[in-house]
């Protein structure tokens, strides 16, 4: 039985109550009734149209948010409506949002009401893809900030930017001037109450944290967020938090968290396709890897393609091409893993993403590997595989599969197994079992298709895990 349509009215006092008592999974859970108003409605409530168009972002239908935006009349709350509509809409230019910004200012409008956030971990990557700002941010920050107090309170901006800095920083694996940075802006927005950005601080703060190999253990740091968050805010952030989590499980190999959050929190692509929610599509995306579940990864990024592609989100469709290179490689179709990593490589040598890149460890470490096998070595290339090789040391467990000690290796494969593991070349091998290093190596191939692995490092890890050495 479908819900009863919330009244026109009721709506327009919802979203008046935005950023404090309604989010955005708040106007998608009232899509049907906004959905169901009419032009007359729009002008008797005005407010009711930011909940029709946002719900076209969320839903991916820009072109209809297009004619709504356009059909709105100068007059009235409109034009402010209009504006603050533009300014997170997913397709806008840097030099739209740019003109946008100086026209608050010289008009002296404030729109604190405009999250550009959404909700997301991190700063840079809100609504859309500001990730591309990064270069300017050492040259412009007096612009910056100033232009920052049209949609945010005055006396954070200055915290905003070094977050923003913070995390370009990050990116650039420059890390401890990001950890100074953001340390300095947890105390702000925690002193502030800016629960959006706080978050955004304590995520960037975990995955510093990871990347110089310490245990950031989920229940903990979820528990720092939530104790920052308290109950003002925790509405609109418990969905990513609980990914979040999940994120952290990855890295610890904690399988137990990551099922019961596929069985009972993540989001289904299938039933409500929701881009509010692609930080959690990218984590189920991981979880779908670990289960060996590759087409729901294809279909899942190829569906994500198009609305990222639209609304040039850089950073996440390096991301979504980076999963895809893992997924293809461990379905040992290396022509497609190279394909969707030099996809991946592009972006990220442009963009400078060179921890995102890297924090996938071990399971981009033997795909970068081979690639540098194929295409040569440069620079670039180089300092990214000391970056992820450096992760993979440090957090092994990492996107590893869950291991079933079925494998059904012969005597013959584990004794080979041994000596590997005690460092014994393969000819030697050979002369300890009176066989030819072809035949050693035809061992070696069947334990590879026993293990699901790519390299006898993988082979041994996966022997000593399950018990087998």
């Amino acid at each position: 039985m479908p819900n009863q349509l919330v009244p026109a009215e009721e709506l327009q006092n919802r979203v008046s109550l935005f950023l404090k008592d309604y989010f955005l999974t708040d106007f998608h859970k009232d899509r049907d009734s906004f959905y169901a108003l009419t032009h007359e409605d729009f002008l008797k409530f005005p407010l009711t149209v930011c909940g029709v168009t946002l719900n076209l972002f969320m839903d991916g239908e820009l072109d209809k948010a297009d004619r709504i935006i356009e059909s709105l009349p100068d007059e009235g709350h409109f034009p402010f409506i209009k504006i603050g509509l533009k300014l997170v809409h997913p397709k806008i230019t840097w030099e739209e949002f740019i003109n946008l910004l100086h026209y608050l200012k010289e008009n002296k409008i404030s729109l604190q009401q405009v999250s550009l956030t959404a909700g997301r971990p991190t700063l840079l990557n809100g609504v859309n893809d500001f990730t591309r700002i990064g270069p300017l941010l050492k040259t412009h920050k007096d612009l910056f900030i100033e232009d920052l107090r049209c949609l945010y309170n005055s006396t954070v901006c200055p915290a905003i930017y070094n977050l923003c800095l913070a995390e370009y920083y990050y990116q650039l694996n420059n890390l401890i001037e990001s950890e100074v940075l953001v340390s300095r802006t947890i105390k702000e927005f925690d002193k502030e109450s800016e629960h959006r950005l706080l978050f955004a601080a304590l995520y960037l703060q975990a995955k510093i944290q990871l990347a110089y190999g310490k245990t950031v253990s989920p229940n903990s740091y979820i528990k720092n967020i939530q104790n920052h968050i308290k109950e003002n805010g925790q509405a609109e952030f418990s969905y990513n938090i609980e990914a979040a989590e999940v994120l952290s499980g990855l890295y610890e190999g904690d399988l137990k968290l990551i099922n019961k959050w596929l069985k009972n929190d993540a989001p289904d692509e299938f039933a409500d396709f929701n881009m509010i929610d692609v930080y959690r599509y990218m984590v189920k995306m991981r979880c779908y890897i670990i289960q060996k579940k590759y087409t729901a990864v294809i279909a899942l990024a190829e569906r994500l393609r198009p609305l990222l592609e639209a609304g040039k989100r850089h950073i996440d469709l390096c991301e979504v091409d980076l999963l895809l290179a893992i997924c293809f490689y461990r379905s040992r179709n290396k022509d497609f893993a190279f394909d969707a990593f030099e996809r991946s490589l592009k972006i990220a040598k442009r963009r400078e993403y060179f921890r995102l890149i890297a924090d996938e460890g071990d399971a981009v470490l033997h795909i970068l590997v081979d690639y540098i096998k194929e295409k040569g070595e440069s620079e670039f290339l180089m300092n990214l595989l000391e970056m992820t090789r450096s992760m993979a040391i440090m957090h092994p467990l990492y996107l590893k599969a869950e291991l079933k000690n079925d494998t059904n290796l012969t005597q013959r494969e584990i004794e080979i197994l041994k000596l590997l593991e005690q460092g014994k070349p393969r000819e030697e091998i050979a002369e300890i079992f009176f066989i030819s290093e072809n035949t050693v190596n035809f061992h070696l191939k069947n334990i590879y298709s026993k293990m699901e692995v790519n390299s006898v490092t993988q082979a041994i890890w996966n022997a000593r895990t399950l018990g087998i050495l």
